[in-house]
């Protein structure tokens, strides 16, 4: 469905940040950030599990490409909490 949306320019350029910092438009684009944030609020996680690989000494979870990254920092912050 197409549709057209006023945004107050302070979560325009929250979205135009968030797009360039994902690689741009052709990666991520207003709409599908628009999209995630609105599945986020009112339909909760997506239903598809995160994958996991056991490697020897070590566990890898690969998250779908729509979850936002969670880096060492993030790990920390919610570890000091």
């Amino acid at each position: 469905m197409k549709t057209t949306l006023e945004l107050p320019d302070d979560v325009a350029a929250l979205l135009r940040q968030e797009s360039a910092s994902r690689g741009g438009r052709r990666v991520a684009s207003l709409s599908t950030l628009v999209s995630y944030a609105v599945r986020q609020v009112y339909a909760g996680v997506p239903d598809t599990p995160a994958r996991i690989d056991l490697k020897e000494g070590r566990v890898v979870v690969k998250r779908d490409k729509q979850m936002p990254s969670v880096r060492s920092e993030d790990v920390a912050a919610a570890l000091d909490d």
